[in-house]
C-alpha cells in the first residue's frame, strides 16, 4: 500500500506509478486527494453518448483515481476512458483521455479505477484543476 507524503493535505503518489517486485515504493508523482465529482465515459467522450457521474479520489500530473458507484460493467487494463474535470470554482474545465490501469472493488461501494492520462498534465494544468 502507498505511504502518504506530508506536503500539505496528505498528498499521495499517482495511481499509475508502480511498486517494485520487492514491494518497495517507487512512486514519484504527488497525488492530491479530493472528493469532487466528475463525468466519464468509455471511449472518446462523445456528446451523443451517456456520461457517468463519479468522484475523484485523487489526482496527479500523470493519472487519476476514480470512484464509480453505479457501474455495472468491468473495464480491462488499457481501456480508453474519457473524463471531464472541473475545478472547485467551475471556471476551469478539461476533457481528458485516460487509460484504465486497474479496477478494484471500492470498500465503500462501487469500483475504484486507477487511470493514467494519455498525455500527462503540467504542474500548472493540475493546479488549475485543484
Amino acid at each position: 500500500m502507498s505511504q502518504s507524503k506530508e506536503l500539505g493535505a496528505s498528498e499521495r503518489e499517482s495511481p499509475n506509478d508502480r511498486e517494485t517486485s520487492s514491494g518497495r515504493e517507487r512512486r514519484v508523482r504527488v497525488r492530491y486527494p479530493t472528493d469532487r465529482e466528475l463525468m466519464c465515459q468509455p471511449g472518446e467522450g462523445r456528446l451523443d453518448q451517456a456520461w457517468w457521474l463519479g468522484r475523484i479520489a485523487d489526482i496527479s500530473t500523470t493519472g487519476i483515481a476514480i470512484v464509480l458507484e453505479q457501474l455495472r460493467q468491468k473495464f480491462s487494463a488499457g481501456t480508453l476512458l474519457t473524463v471531464e474535470l472541473q475545478n472547485w470554482a467551475g471556471d476551469v474545465s478539461r476533457t481528458l483521455p485516460t487509460r484504465v490501469i486497474h479496477m478494484n472493488p471500492n470498500p465503500e461501494g462501487g469500483w475504484l479505477l486507477g487511470c493514467a492520462f494519455e498525455k500527462p498534465l503540467t504542474e500548472e494544468e493540475l493546479k488549475a484543476l485543484l
